[in-house]
């Protein structure tokens, strides 16, 4: 019975051993994406301040030959939202790789493997004590 309990406990902790690998690659692989999306963030900024500055002052110029100051005003603060909304949208748009995927199913398997080894670790030494008792 020991020894079947001691490789029972051995394979539980081999499993935990694999689910705590797993979850630090998908931990590793989350910052990579993250980083890669503030990345993104910084990119949009810097270009929603390059046209705010650059294309505001050259099209409001152009556009004050046609229309009021006014009305050239709100026509480049709509073009400087959409564009901004643009980049926006690519920095928020983010999702897991295969292998993080991947590596989160490795977890999760090997975590419910783990337990079911474990319940049985647990039970092997009490259905000895109640053999023996009813052999007694």
């Amino acid at each position: 019975m020991p020894s079947h309990a001691s490789g029972a406990e051995m394979r539980a902790v081999s499993l935990l051993r694999i689910a705590a690998e797993a979850e630090l690659l998908r931990l590793r692989l989350m910052l990579m994406r993250q980083g890669m999306r503030a990345a993104y963030g910084l990119i949009a900024a810097l270009f929603a301040v390059g046209v705010l500055v650059l294309i505001n002052v050259a099209g409001w110029q152009v556009l004050r030959w046609y229309v009021q100051p006014v009305y050239a005003t709100l026509i480049l603060l709509g073009a400087n939202l959409v564009i901004a909304a643009v980049f926006a949208l690519l920095a928020a748009r983010s999702s897991p790789g295969h292998a993080e995927r991947e590596a989160m199913r490795i977890r999760q398997q090997a975590i419910h493997e783990a337990r079911g080894s474990l319940a049985l670790t647990a039970l092997v030494p009490i259905a000895g004590t109640v053999l023996r008792a009813r052999r007694s």
